[in-house]
């Protein structure tokens, strides 16, 4: 029986779980290598509710990590994503919430440890105003209040970057509506960034022009955007300026699958979490495959690209992905180009019995320093239900890391069994090494 209540349209989702970890390179070190064993004690609570006014989404998630052999401190690390939709007065106010703890990569130049970990937090909320000027023509303005939250700086002296900052943010467009499939807008979007140190970062203002065009063609839908951005920054007498140029497809092919491409040319910024920038209908933004390789630093020119594949099977899911980016960081010597791929292929041989292989390859290139690196993974995971909320694993891995600079290369072993009990097994991670997110995000 799933562990499932729906009343007055909420659902609520929970479960419990264990992952015992046996790794033979801990510190993912390529001299000082020790095996250790660890124990992973998980809970998760998922709680939606989707209504005529109010839209909520809340997902809360406990892990408890205890090292055996005592190589690092036992933790327990927390996730939270909130997701908030409250409508006051119909297609004209409302207010909007959103909110993701996790951790991330205290220096995304170094290897992923438990060491190499802090607690992130990015929020934001505000207002929602329409004004229909007709049924075909609109004024909307989404104002914003957003805070990055970093628990710790790199240990670096001086120190490279800054990354806490809040905003302030004005997302203003006017739209029309040519058909119910086909809409443009012209947007204006000021921001004001503060940051909580500005040694490096210093605080700017930022204002984006342009254009924007959403429409589907049948199981297609397309998103683009194109105009200008123009950064004032504190202390610098001269603005930058540059083209933003946004792009993003989607092809349904079928119930089960789909296809998705963006490409994106404009400036960044590293401060925040690209996963809470997308709220808003008019705003593409690439989500990085990993998402510590954009954390530690402040501004930045970036060209990305993405190309990810879905399947939906009966008790998994398939997921193919490729990206590639080059960002130019303006402050921090980050400066780098990524290229890579993510795989998951399973197969169901029954309604118990479930096989994947799984993989990942991340290629980085630093201009400003020597550290290149190539990462590269993979292993395979055998679930077998004993019902449809009970599920054991077995997993087997290997990840194997090398850089130009030798302290960063490494390989590991890792072998992993699990026991979950929870309504959607495919929601629990069985390693936190391999993502840097929560498995709430995953």
């Amino acid at each position: 029986m799933a562990l499932s209540v729906r009343a007055q349209a909420a659902h609520i989702e929970y479960g419990l779980g264990y992952n015992g970890i046996y790794t033979n390179n801990i510190f993912r070190s390529p001299t000082h290598k020790e095996n250790e064993y660890i124990n992973l004690f998980r809970g998760l609570f998922s709680y939606q509710k989707h209504g005529r006014r109010l839209d909520t989404h809340l997902d809360l998630e406990a892990i408890g990590r205890v090292f055996t052999l005592g190589r690092y401190r036992n933790d327990v690390l927390f996730g939270v994503n909130s997701l908030t939709h409250y409508i006051i007065v119909p297609k004209a106010f409302s207010l909007s919430e959103r909110d993701i703890f996790t951790q991330a990569p205290i220096d995304p130049r170094f290897v992923m440890a438990p060491t190499n970990l802090q607690n992130t937090n990015a929020f934001s909320a505000g207002p929602n105003f329409s004004w229909y000027v007709n049924p075909i023509d609109a004024f909307k303005v989404d104002l914003r209040y957003r805070n990055f939250y970093y628990q710790k700086e790199p240990l670096t002296n001086p120190p490279t970057y800054s990354t806490s900052n809040y905003r302030w943010v004005a997302e203003t467009r006017f739209v029309h509506a040519f058909s119910r499939r086909t809409k443009a807008s012209i947007n204006y979007v000021p921001e004001v960034v503060r940051y909580q140190n500005t040694l490096v970062n210093p605080d700017y203002r930022r204002q984006d022009v342009f254009l924007g065009l959403d429409t589907r063609l049948g199981n297609l839908g397309l998103t683009a955007q194109g105009g200008r951005t123009r950064i004032e920054q504190t202390g610098q007498p001269q603005a930058l300026q540059g083209t933003l140029a946004r792009i993003a497809l989607t092809d349904s092919l079928g119930p089960r699958s789909r296809v998705t491409a963006s490409a994106d040319r404009s400036y960044g910024d590293a401060g925040r979490y690209s996963l809470l920038e997308a709220p808003a209908q008019n705003l593409i933004l690439p989500v990085a495959i990993n998402p510590g390789q954009i954390i530690g630093g402040g501004l930045y020119y970036g060209r990305m690209a993405n190309l990810a594949y879905e399947y939906r099977r009966p008790y998994g899911v398939d997921r193919i992905s490729a990206f590639w980016q080059h960002l130019h960081y303006l402050t921090a010597t980050l400066s780098q180009q990524l290229e890579g791929g993510v795989f998951n292929i399973g197969y169901d041989f029954s309604d118990r019995l479930t096989d994947s292989i799984f993989g990942d390859y991340v290629k980085i290139h630093y201009f400003n320093f020597n550290a290149d690196t190539r990462d590269f993974g993979g292993g395979m995971r055998v679930r077998y239900r004993l019902s449809p909320d009970l599920s054991v694993s077995l997993e087997g891995m290997y990840d194997r890391g090398i850089s130009t600079d030798p302290v960063l290369s490494y390989n590991e072993w890792r072998a992993i069994v699990g026991i979950s009990y929870m309504t959607n097994p495919n929601r629990m991670r069985t390693d936190p090494f391999v993502h840097y997110t929560n498995a709430i995000f995953y």
